[in-house]
């Protein structure tokens, strides 16, 4: 029987099982005598910590993890500074093998889940072949959209940029390379120019639409973020897509649907993420662009959670279901979602937010934009000279989103507001609350002798 992933569900106990005493019920002693099994799918940040949370509360539990990479935790926000070249290799990981062994996690890598039965609660493997489960996280997060034109299949250094062995193939070209295409309008295609450009390549960077972020960022945002693509020494062409791509002496051959064309060593594509939730299909389980869950990170089936990118989870600040694809966000989720697994009803209540660089700037985005809310409504305030934008976003009277580039002065006050829900008359106001400094901590109280 499923359940509905819509909000507002009735609590129930928590149940948790450390061992036997005089006061141990029953209940307790069958728990004990027969240890929960935990399967997680995906080792990824929501996952792995996940998995962490869980032993730390539960350490009786059977904690099987399984993905289909061949290694550990690695840092996926810390790639673009690995392809930069000022990361060393080694410090991409966050865990180890030896760290799953001393905690009793099972992991499973370089193992494929092929069919998850709801009803039976198994899921396959292969290799590996059928576990069960008492209970299961789904973190099984995307996979990068391929370029799909003439002559990309199959190309050699054609590079997206979700696993490290891709991080790994660009680095190892780098040396032998002087120009570089990267096509993609997001933040994936940012970092890879960034890259390539710090690392002196000559880097062209192709956007099928108008300016960066197009559908969150206004016209006034996109020349703030051209001007510091420019002082970076980037070559934009927007409005452009690559049409095919030709092999020519060990190079690519890049030609544009509007007139573009350049001789690379390197072809970078962010071209946006896939969910994978294809092993879903025809299961019952609820999904949309990802698994559908409630406030809780509870899906329609009993016992499964999900968690991290794939989650498409109901917000209780913005009051809408959406994803939230950013390294902070899953590894809140792992941590979240443990305890709820465990017996507790918590609801996740965070602001979602992005924060990168830009260039030599720094670009911050909060809440809801007009990308995930077309009805918001926006203000803004722009520098083109120091290269400081805000564009601040509403429905009714409530501040749902913002987006600062530059100066990230009053980054805390949009996230009070926003969480806080605080009516708000003047939509203009908040730019003068904004520019106002920030509050000292309070000093500690002094402690009577």
């Amino acid at each position: 029987m499923s359940r509905s992933c819509a909000p507002g569900r009735a609590a129930t106990a928590r149940r948790e099982a450390f061992g036997e005493t005089n006061s141990t019920s029953n209940e307790e002693i069958a728990l004990t005598a027969h240890p929960t099994r935990f399967v997680i799918i995906g080792n990824g940040a929501a996952g792995t910590y996940a998995a962490e949370q869980l032993r730390k509360l539960d350490a009786a539990a059977e904690i099987v993890m399984i993905d289909d990479e061949p290694y550990t935790l690695y840092n996926r926000v810390s790639l673009p500074r690995y392809l930069r070249g000022v990361l060393l290799e080694q410090r991409v990981y966050v865990r180890d093998m030896e760290w799953h062994t001393k905690n009793r996690i099972d992991l499973r890598l370089e193992t494929k889940v092929d069919q998850v039965n709801f009803d039976e609660k198994t899921v396959h493997m292969e290799p590996g072949g059928e576990i069960s489960y008492d209970r299961l996280l789904i973190a099984t997060g995307g996979r990068p959209n391929p370029l799909r034109a003439p002559g990309a299949e199959g190309a050699p250094y054609l590079f997206n940029f979700q696993y490290f062995d891709e991080a790994k193939g660009m680095v190892a070209r780098i040396p032998e390379s002087k120009v570089a295409v990267v096509l993609g309008g997001s933040f994936i295609g940012y970092e890879l120019t960034e890259a390539f450009a710090h690392r002196g390549l000559e880097t062209h960077w192709l956007m099928r639409g108008p300016w960066f972020l197009r559908r969150a960022l206004d016209q006034e945002g996109g020349k703030v973020i051209t001007l510091l693509a420019q002082d970076a020494g980037v070559h934009l062409h927007y409005d452009e897509a690559i049409d095919r791509l030709e092999r020519s002496n060990g190079q690519l051959k890049v030609i544009g649907t509007k007139g573009f064309t350049a001789t690379a060593d390197m072809v970078g594509v962010g071209l946006g993420l896939t969910m994978n939730i294809d092993i879903f299909e025809g299961t019952g389980l609820e999904t949309n662009v990802g698994v559908k869950t409630n406030e809780f990170l509870e899906t329609n089936m009993p016992d499964v959670w999900s968690a991290g990118d794939v989650a498409e989870f109901y917000d209780v600040v913005s009051q809408r279901h959406h994803r939230m694809g950013t390294w902070d966000n899953s590894l809140n989720h792992g941590r979240h979602v443990a305890k709820n697994m465990l017996g507790a009803k918590e609801p996740y209540i965070e602001v979602p937010t992005y924060a990168s660089g830009m260039f030599n700037s720094n670009i911050s985005v909060m809440g809801v934009t007009t990308e995930e809310e077309p009805d918001a409504e926006a203000v803004v305030e722009v520098e083109y000279e120091p290269r400081n934008y805000k564009r601040l976003f509403f429905l009714g009277d409530k501040l749902v989103g913002a987006i600062l580039v530059g100066k990230m002065k009053g980054r805390k006050k949009v996230l009070e507001l926003i969480s806080s829900r605080t009516p708000i008359e003047d939509r203009r106001k908040v730019f003068e609350l904004l520019a106002l400094p920030e509050l000292p901590p309070k000093a500690p109280a002094a402690t009577p002798e």
